[in-house]
């Protein structure tokens, strides 16, 4: 079987011609009301070395909800209905299989519902600045990783399974490295390895749990993994486990969940559309490549439907909680870490930190098998009662939506993104010609800047200006590179009068700290934003600047991308393309917002329109998302206008 890779997004496509039996046009799920979930504490069954558990009560005074709950325990039947919670068993069965995993005794599990944030850990007592509240050996826990599960799988007696042997086979086509670095298109190649790995162990899993049919699960190694990791696999929010047993849809907000129309209308307009279009593409193109080895291994057993649910809802589960890993660590790509997963995310007001830990120095850091300990740290005094949370990384609100189905509200202040158009939608040659309705050759002064043909050349020449210029520095920062995406929007009127696909516009990623409130508004960053992307937009201003002379010359040969690139690097010379640049900004800015709320109107008059009892609920859910993305980003172009002004 051939892969062939396209895009840095790594959608992989057979060239093999083999006959697709799963047409991925949408997972088969089932939206379901949500139960009430009981609020439990979990007491952890191991300490750290040379700690001594206090005698103070285990209820926390500083959240009424908790100590409401600690009497409904009592109850023998609730307490026992409670411990069968799925992650109550994981944290229970992980820690007590690893004797050298120390949790320390002033934190606790707790079990809320998702309403009220869902599963977290808290602390019960007070714990000092940079105390180590969690230290997991990852080889015992039970992490899951694709270099580990991979290596297992050819050391095993018997390698007749099918979906290993397919992902065997992307894993060593994808993963080797190239002048010994690793490019995106494979680190996304071993994510899609990790998510079918999760998907595969996921059904064999619920075969083996499901009386109907445990008789037709293959002994292997496949059954053997899924049993060492039940624990985990049970935990995790994977759709074939939640339909079995009636719970809601532990899903609703990611993209890959969402209908057609409702990517189409709620997200209209913001770069959050984009992303969810990229991930959808990247599941539908994958899973037909899939689907010979799924289907070989389960479908006497398993309904196609099901082995959907069981891939989408894998997809979902790797891309909102895998934890990435340091270059100086020897595991590829990224791997699912129990226990510590269940810690919430807080980008502002973080009080506890992770981090890989290695025990050996003369292996030079370098962990076999990319095992070793998993340690988290508080970063500040956790008082008794607060919950204990860490930041998942700076993202802006796109990212987070599309990674993790959710947005962070804002409390005080964070850094945002949003994104500037790096060329208006059309482009007018002659913008000091007379315009009027006799005025017959008006429509050759406009150029269609949406045309793939033409903003590609324009596109590539912007980067190479912008790279040459931060080449001349040794070792540029790579928060100064230029980073170029796109949204989707309808083309223009006045150039496609009876297109109505939706085009690609190439947009300038621009980054600010926004406040909540007046108290700041940060201008300084401000200014440091409209600087950071102002050697794009004075290469743009120059390549336009060439579209217009070669107007006025009377040529109307196609935009050739060599022309482009001389014309984006003369604004490094004598010229000063700092009034076209910043006109463009500004001019890019007003669209944008524009673009957003037409778009944010649209989605509201659509959302009015639709009336869907089975979803109207997650509908509402997706629209909140929406808004919030969408909100996101208008903050920071208000910002950033009212700096230019």
């Amino acid at each position: 079987m051939k892969w062939r890779f396209v895009c840095a997004f790594t959608i992989l496509v057979n060239t093999g011609g083999a006959q697709c039996g799963i047409i991925a046009t949408c997972a088969a799920f089932e939206f379901r009301a949500p139960r009430q979930a009981n609020f439990l504490l979990v007491r952890p069954r191991r300490r750290l070395h040379g700690s001594t558990p206090t005698a103070k009560s285990h209820s926390i005074a500083s959240s009424s909800s908790l100590m409401s709950h600690q009497s409904s325990v009592e109850d023998p039947s609730q307490a026992q209905k409670e411990c069968d919670h799925p992650h109550t068993r994981l944290w229970s069965s992980a820690l007590n299989k690893s004797p050298n995993s120390h949790v320390h005794p002033s934190i606790e599990l707790v079990i809320r519902p998702p309403s009220e944030g869902g599963t977290g850990i808290v602390a019960i007592n007070d714990i000092p600045v940079n105390t180590i509240v969690m230290s997991l050996r990852l080889e015992e826990v039970g992490m899951i990783d694709a270099t580990s599960m991979i290596k297992s799988y050819k050391l095993h007696a018997k390698q007749d399974d099918a979906v290993f042997n397919m992902l065997v086979e992307m894993w060593e086509t994808g993963s080797r490295p190239i002048n010994n670095t690793r490019d995106k298109t494979q680190e996304g190649q071993r994510l899609l390895v990790l998510s079918g790995i999760v998907a595969h162990l996921q059904i064999v899993r619920y075969k083996d749990l499901s009386s109907s049919v445990t008789s037709e699960v293959k002994a292997g190694f496949a059954l053997d993994e899924s049993r060492r990791l039940g624990a985990f696999l049970d935990a995790m929010p994977l759709l074939l486990q939640h339909v079995r047993k009636g719970d809601r849809h532990p899903f609703p907000t990611h993209f890959l969940f969402w209908t057609g129309e409702e990517v189409e209308n709620l997200l209209q307009g913001t770069v959050a559309q984009a992303l969810a279009y990229r991930d959808r593409a990247i599941v539908t193109l994958t899973v037909p490549e899939w689907s010979n080895a799924f289907l070989e291994e389960h479908s006497s057993s398993v309904s196609k439907s099901e082995i959907l649910n069981a891939i989408y809802s894998s997809f979902a589960c790797v891309t909102s909680r895998s934890f990435g890993v340091p270059k100086r660590i020897d595991l590829d790509g990224k791997g699912l870490i129990p226990v510590v997963d269940m810690l919430n995310h807080d980008s502002e007001n973080a009080n506890v930190q992770w981090k890989f830990r290695t025990r050996t120095e003369e292996r030079n850091n370098m962990i076999p098998e990319g095992k070793d300990d998993f340690v988290v740290r508080t970063i500040r005094d956790v008082l008794k009662g607060q919950e204990l949370v860490a930041s998942y990384g700076w993202r802006p609100s796109w990212d987070m939506a599309s990674s993790y189905g959710f947005v962070p509200r804002m409390m005080k202040e964070r850094w945002e993104c949003s994104a500037i158009p790096l060329f208006p939608a059309v482009l007018d040659l002659d913008p000091y010609a007379m315009s009027s309705q006799q005025n017959k050759t008006l429509d050759k002064a406009k150029l269609d800047l949406l045309s793939e043909a033409n903003y590609g050349p324009l596109v590539k020449a912007v980067t190479a200006a912008v790279d040459a210029t931060l080449d001349k520095f040794s070792s540029p920062n790579r928060r100064n590179r230029i980073q170029i995406l796109s949204v989707f929007r309808p083309p223009s009127p006045e150039t496609s009068p009876t297109n109505t696909v939706l085009r690609r516009q190439p947009v300038v990623v621009v980054e600010t700290k926004i406040h909540n409130g007046k108290d700041s508004d940060n201008q300084h960053h401000h200014k440091l934003a409209i600087k950071s992307i102002l050697p794009a937009f004075r290469a743009a201003a120059a390549a336009i600047s060439q579209l217009r002379h070669n107007h006025q010359k009377g040529s109307s040969s196609p935009i050739k991308s060599s022309q482009m690139a001389l014309a984006a690097a003369s604004n490094d010379g004598g010229k000063d393309w700092d009034a076209p640049a910043l006109a463009l900004i500004r001019d890019g800015i007003n669209d944008r917002i524009t673009a957003l709320l037409q778009g944010g109107q649209n989605a509201e008059m659509w959302l009015a329109e639709v009336s869907d009892i089975n979803s109207s609920d997650h509908r509402q859910h997706r629209a909140n998302l929406a808004r919030a993305t969408r909100d996101a980003e208008l903050r920071v172009l208000e910002k950033l206008l009212s700096e230019l002004s």
